[in-house]
């Protein structure tokens, strides 16, 4: 967990800083052992599942950026210094890496995107730019200077080079980070950190929705259900002008939109969660070619077996008066308020094991047999996979 200055707790920090403010915390994050070598992340880096990218140059010469997967002669080549490593959605591919979210646990786990660790070369940086998500900068080893400058709404890029490096910046702050400290970063703000000695720093983002993702989804969601079309059976002669559009015509087009879905709970809970959950295409998961028989799924189970959140698969799950949704990689369930329990434990639990009574429900059990066959939910014993 976070250790957070006397006095100051996540309460504090969310009516203060989430998406304000930056603030530094040092030494809010002492033991960082679950996470990875500069040797083994880039041995990560070479494995053709993983986004890896490596990012060359300097304030005067520009950036370039090469993309992974790499080979052990890439490194080799690198010379002594103006070079950083980046390996995204670090905790996918190596599991026990996932612990150190629990650390930020005052943010809905939903909005999570990824962890990222990067290993900087000394002079090492990727240019001064901003984000358009929060992110908790975690330096791991090394000493790192973080200079901040102000929040950029239309940000304007270096010609020069492959990523979206600020053309102007301004620092306002300048901070110097050691292992242990945390910086929070809001969207917007504008940031630039480099390194004088080898160091590694762990990035943990999380996204949001824009309103133009929102939309689309809620095309998405008409098409699967009922669609209904603009109407006007209270047109009149007035408003009849050619090819013009009259007032009233936006009108009924904007309250065809509100009852569509915004007016709709049920269908702002199934558009948002189904959102959340989406996860890049080349982290999901196989899917189960066998059919799943949940019989003996329930015989494995009642032996010890327990089904555990594939690494790669997003989550999450919403509860309300008479009714609660599990999301799992964009896809929806809708469940009676009963299996509540249910839907939380998949989401955040433990593995579900055969002391979760619910399991034996004919609409969780159908849920769980869905879950299965997507790969969202595998078997955490290492015997042989058996069909199930």
């Amino acid at each position: 967990m976070i250790r957070w200055p006397s006095g100051f707790e996540p309460d504090r920090f969310l009516r203060e800083h989430w998406q304000k403010t930056p603030l530094l915390l040092p030494g809010a994050l002492p033991d960082l052992r679950c996470l990875p070598s500069p040797e083994e992340l880039a041995g990560l880096a070479c494995e053709p599942e993983v986004e890896s990218r490596l990012v060359m140059g300097d304030p005067e010469s520009g950036w370039r950026v090469r993309h992974g997967p790499f080979e052990e002669a890439d490194f080799l080549a690198l010379p002594g210094s103006r070079w950083t490593l980046l390996v995204q959605d670090v905790e996918k591919h190596l599991p026990a890496v996932a612990a150190l979210l629990d650390a930020f646990d005052f943010i809905p786990r939903w909005r999570l995107d990824d962890l990222m660790i990067s290993y900087a070369a000394p002079g090492g940086s990727v240019g001064p730019h901003v984000d358009a998500y929060d992110v908790f900068l975690v330096q791991v080893e090394g000493r790192r200077t973080w200079e901040l400058g102000r929040s950029v709404t239309q940000p304007h890029h270096r010609e020069d080079s492959d990523l979206k490096v600020l053309s102007e910046f301004e620092p306002t702050t300048r901070l110097r980070v050691e292992p242990g400290d945390v910086l929070y970063v809001p969207p917007g703000v504008a940031h630039f950190g480099h390194s004088d000695q080898p160091s590694t720093t762990c990035s943990v983002g999380f996204r949001a929705p824009s309103a133009g993702e929102l939309l689309v989804a809620a095309a998405r969601l008409l098409d699967r259900h009922t669609d209904p079309m603009y109407a006007d059976p209270d047109l009149t002669r007035n408003e009849v002008e050619g090819s013009g559009i009259s007032n009233r015509a936006l009108e009924r087009a904007r309250r065809l939109m509100q009852s569509a879905v915004l007016e709709s709970a049920s269908a702002m809970e199934e558009l948002l969660g189904e959102l959340a959950t989406e996860g890049k295409p080349w982290l999901l998961p196989d899917p189960v070619p066998e059919t799943i028989d949940m019989g003996r799924v329930l015989e494995r189970l009642s032996a010890g077996g327990r089904l555990e959140r594939h690494p790669g698969s997003r989550f999450a799950w919403f509860e309300g008066e008479d009714r609660c949704w599990l999301f799992a990689n964009g896809n929806g369930w809708r469940l009676p308020r009963r299996a509540a329990a249910f839907c939380r434990r998949t989401a955040d639990g433990p593995p579900i094991d055969a002391g979760q009574a619910d399991i034996r429900d004919p609409e969780v059990s159908r849920v769980l047999s869905d879950l299965m066959a997507a790969g969202c939910l595998t078997w955490t014993t290492e015997e042989p996979a058996e069909d199930m």
